[in-house]
């Protein structure tokens, strides 16, 4: 068992690489917003409704590199979802919009994020009058914030479209930042060089998996095919929440179609913690 000395050391690695501080853990009394209820640090919405397109965007401030540190990660939290969204769209399209759209308001993101939200419903209404599609296309972003902390944030966003064909893509994209610098982090930066972290993965969530496989044997009262076991390359996509817990987003089937199976594993800090990088 951890000793709270132990337990005190381990909790300094998020200090340094999540910034997650046992002090930073409850929530402010005087905090009347739901995220800064939950966060230390805090997350706005900007949110644009045009039609069929419903977008909201996190929007975070008070980041331990300074507001040029804020800009590079709600710039790149943009980006993803300007993306998304550009996906509906022709080449041809999407070019005529940075030309004509481009301009000033690329160097403000949530103009550019507002412009571009009420283009690409323009551009589905085009296609819906003239008859080019069955059903009306939508596109809708949402998101949650995991944690958001002086020197952390953790936040997936979650985008459903319906571009014709038998139902809707969801696509979740987990991004992890470390606030000193704006850096993007992949799983594989909070574990030590030389740290076998993906064996111990892959055995905690092929726990995790079996279990669900009983569970469901049970409850369907037949039996299931066993789990295939998977393969961690320090790549997926994961995030980390104010309870210290790490979650591994594992996809199936290709992306972008109606087709990806998700899976979220929970897995507690305390199961990986000789492994970290401290």
């Amino acid at each position: 068992m951890l000793s709270v000395k132990r337990i005190t050391t381990i909790l300094s690695f998020v200090t340094m690489l999540l910034l997650l501080t046992v002090t930073c853990m409850a929530a402010s009394p005087s905090a009347k917003a739901d995220s800064e209820e939950k966060h230390e640090l805090p997350v706005k919405e900007y949110r644009t409704k045009a039609g069929v397109v419903n977008v909201a965007v996190p929007y975070l401030s008070g980041a331990a590199g300074g507001k040029s540190v804020d800009d590079k990660v709600n710039q790149a939290v943009f980006d993803y979802v300007n993306a998304m969204m550009k996906q509906i769209l022709s080449t041809q399209e999407a070019e005529a919009f940075d030309k004509e759209k481009g301009g000033a308001a690329a160097d403000d993101m949530i103009r550019y994020n507002s412009e571009l939200a009420k283009y690409t419903n323009k551009m589905i209404a085009n296609r819906n009058d003239t008859g080019k599609v069955t059903a009306s296309w939508y596109v809708r972003n949402d998101y949650e914030v995991k944690a958001a902390r002086k020197g952390f944030y953790s936040v997936i966003l979650k985008t459903k479209t319906y571009t014709g064909g038998p139902g809707d893509v969801i696509t979740w994209k987990a991004m992890n930042f470390d606030l000193k610098d704006g850096s993007l982090l992949e799983l594989k930066d909070l574990f030590e060089g030389g740290a076998d972290y993906a064996t111990r993965l892959q055995t905690l969530i092929g726990y995790q998996q079996m279990g669900r496989a009983r569970l469901q044997h049970v409850i369907k009262g037949k039996e299931l095919k066993k789990p295939s076991p998977v393969e961690i390359s320090g790549e997926e996509d994961f995030y980390v929440d104010d309870h210290y817990n790490l979650g591994i987003i594992l996809k199936s089937g290709k992306e972008g179609s109606t087709s990806v199976d998700m899976q979220v594993f929970d897995i507690s800090l305390n199961d990986f913690a000789d492994l970290i990088k401290l």
